[in-house]
Parts: structure tokens; C-alpha cells; sequence
């Protein structure tokens, strides 16, 4: 009887434990900004994989789109920027999920070979679910 208990306890706690879909670690913005300049330092999709919205279908996660959240390295300086994304209803045309706003990590080089290796920066929209932030890349389908 005290093995169902603690095996009921135990999946309690297990189902508890990973249906937090957003860690503590990305409540905010600046949060996920963080995040994906880990994953873009560790040139991993597999941690740009685990910032895209939950509400965005499996099928629009596409590898290329990961690829060029994560790639290209980062240069020295650089400045995040969020910004408010708007009219909704336009964007309610666009995407899937709605996004709120745009990260940016806009790139400060010094020399024109900086330039042609980093670009100018990148930027995709994000919104919030289930009390944490995650980047929106899920266009609809025409």
C-alpha cells in the first residue's frame, strides 16, 4: 500500500515538474534575448528548438529557420532591442500565433569584414505562453 502512495507521489511530482512549459529563466524579454545568444554562442538548434512557442505546429519548426536563429556567431558588441509589434489584426492575417513583439540582436561591427561576416543583426517576433516568452515562427498557410 505505501508503494502505490509513493508511486503515486512520484507522478505527481514528474507530471507536475514538466508540464511547466516556460522556465523561470525566460519570464521576460531580455530573458529569452539571453537565452538565444547562449544558443546562437553554442550554435545549437536544439536550444533555439526549446525557446519557439508551444502554440506553433511541430511542421513550421523547419530546420533552416532554426539554423539561421542559431548560426553566424555573434560579434563582439552588440544591443538587444524589443519592440511592440502592431495593428494585431494584421498580424492576426500572418501568423499562427499572434506575436506581441520583436527581439532583435542588431550586431555593432567596426570594420567592413565585421560586416560581410555578421550582417547587420537578426530579429524574429515573440509572445508570451504560459508565463514565459518564445520566439514566433509559425506563418499561417495561404
Amino acid at each position: 500500500m505505501q508503494s502505490k502512495w509513493l508511486c503515486a507521489i512520484l507522478l505527481v511530482g514528474c507530471v507536475a515538474c514538466f508540464s511547466q512549459v516556460a522556465p523561470a529563466s525566460q519570464q521576460t524579454p531580455e530573458d529569452l534575448a539571453q537565452l538565444w545568444i547562449e544558443a546562437i554562442k553554442a550554435d545549437s538548434t536544439a536550444e533555439i528548438r526549446r525557446l519557439i512557442h508551444p502554440g506553433c505546429p511541430q511542421t513550421s519548426v523547419t530546420p533552416e529557420v532554426l539554423a539561421r536563429m542559431a548560426g553566424g556567431g555573434l560579434p563582439e558588441a552588440y544591443d538587444i532591442e524589443i519592440r511592440e509589434l502592431g495593428p494585431r489584426a494584421e498580424l492576426e492575417k500572418i501568423y499562427e500565433v499572434v506575436p506581441d513583439r520583436q527581439l532583435t540582436i542588431k550586431y555593432r561591427t567596426s570594420t567592413p569584414a565585421e560586416k560581410e561576416k555578421y550582417g547587420l543583426g537578426k530579429g524574429f517576433p515573440i509572445a508570451k505562453a504560459a508565463g514565459g516568452w518564445f520566439f514566433v515562427i509559425c506563418l499561417k498557410s495561404t
